[in-house]
């Protein structure tokens, strides 16, 4: 026996309008026009025998039919696309959408990537980049490194590196007036911040200095950006081995103080434990974890 159902193209129409309560919306999300969004939604109700909206002057609503039947036309939209992205995963089960912060990417984890490519070749990464932490039930990502204190709900984390935090600035900073030699000089100083201000506050009271403002200064929330700034002379930044080793060595940086901070934030790597029943979601986590053994 046949299914019973109106045109695919008006369902989709009356999904878009009925889920965003707008023609105009519903046409900008499908890329119509809103008369081509009027006309299929004629085209089901015509096919149905009763109206699934209520049309009024300023607003559009669902009429009781149309309420009943949203949800489910939403629910079986959802489950084609889910079926869809399913084989398309299965197809491609050797490419990992992996989500990385962006500094640590770049000076710690890509300076390796040769290694793990040496021993999975097999396996393809698509690498993404960003501060925040995943929503894995609605980003494509397998896997992720992100920084934080760790407890993030639904997920597996395990710590994967730890950083340390010491003042870094322009060797300039050291042949002026006011000398980073003394470190009372700290309080004529612009304090430069990676994203807050806690980092800062954290070592001013590990060191004990006293009048210096640690909720003053500049926030750059890209730790690359912290450190070039810092290297232009713009102000001092809490910088890491991880991410100034390099210009410490060619001078480019100093470290004006010993005194060195580790907070209770690292980063981590993350993914629900379903994803780790993907063979390549576990060699890549495992391949990251053995870096740092």
């Amino acid at each position: 026996m046949g299914r019973r159902l109106p045109p695919l193209n008006s369902l989709k129409c009356f999904e878009a309008a009925g889920r965003l309560l707008s023609f105009t919306d519903a046409a900008s999300e499908l890329n119509v026009t809103q008369a081509a969004i009027s006309h299929q939604i004629k085209v089901i109700e015509e096919y149905l025998g009763f109206p699934l909206f209520a049309r009024h002057p300023r607003r559009l609503a669902l009429t009781e039919q149309g309420k009943a039947l949203l949800p489910e036309v939403i629910e079986a939209f959802d489950r084609v696309s889910l079926a869809i992205g399913a084989l398309g995963k299965e197809a491609h089960s050797n490419l990992l959408s992996v989500r990385l912060a962006p500094s640590f990417a770049a000076k710690w984890l890509s300076p390796r990537l040769k290694y793990f490519w040496l021993q999975y070749p097999e396996i393809d990464l698509c690498l993404f980049h960003a501060n925040a932490a995943v929503d894995f039930e609605r980003e494509e990502i397998d896997i992720a490194v992100t920084y934080g204190k760790g407890g993030w709900p639904d997920v597996v984390a395990d710590k994967l590196l730890s950083l340390d935090f010491f003042p870094v600035c322009s060797p300039a900073f050291m042949h002026n007036d006011k000398p980073l030699t003394n470190i009372d000089n700290l309080r004529y100083y612009s304090l430069l911040h990676d994203a807050n201000y806690e980092c800062w506050r954290d070592w001013i009271k590990l060191v004990g200095v006293a009048g210096i403002d640690a909720d003053k200064g500049t926030i750059i929330d890209d730790t690359n950006v912290l450190i070039q700034a810092a290297i232009d002379g713009q102000g001092i930044a809490l910088g890491s081995t991880t991410f100034v080793e390099d210009h410490l060595d060619s001078g480019k940086l100093i470290k004006p103080f010993d005194t060195v901070l580790v907070n209770e934030f690292s980063y981590y790597v993350v993914c629900p434990q379903s994803h780790l029943k993907n063979p390549a979601v576990l060699a890549f986590k495992e391949w990251l974890l053995s870096l740092v053994e």
